[in-house]
């Protein structure tokens, strides 16, 4: 009786060695969100930063960077105040910024990444000129 129970512990873990092995380790992992670039060792964006919301969001680390209360903060989830924005269609930047903390440039790129100005108000203008 108790080789019996022996050969079936011995048998017993031999499969679960063998499956944990097998089984792929980030077949649980999320990934990146489906908006998010693709992601490995030749990726070079760490960061996307969103222009017309302010806020990064860092793609190692999986989280969110955004001011609140003046203070930049990390949140794991999109921050409440940018829940009702789709990030697939929002406009965004792809930023090779190293380190965690592409907010410390924050103001260079609220200038360099402004929102563009519109074109149809000087189409409308130069339609009223010719008539």
């Amino acid at each position: 009786m108790r080789t019996y129970q022996f050969e079936l512990r011995k048998l017993f873990f031999v499969l679960s060695l063998t499956l944990f092995f097998i089984i792929p380790q980030d077949i649980f992992s999320q990934g990146p969100p489906p908006w998010a670039p693709a992601h490995g060792y030749r990726a070079k964006t760490k960061h996307i930063y969103f222009p017309d919301q302010n806020f990064y969001y860092d793609v190692e680390k999986r989280v969110y960077l955004h001011l609140e209360n003046g203070k930049w903060s990390v949140s794991v989830t999109v921050p409440s105040i940018f829940a009702n924005i789709n990030l697939g269609t929002a406009r965004k930047v792809e930023l090779e910024i190293s380190g965690h903390t592409p907010y410390q440039y924050n103001e260079e790129h609220i200038v360099k990444y402004k929102k563009p100005k519109k074109q149809k108000v000087k189409k409308q203008k130069k339609e009223n000129k010719k008539k």
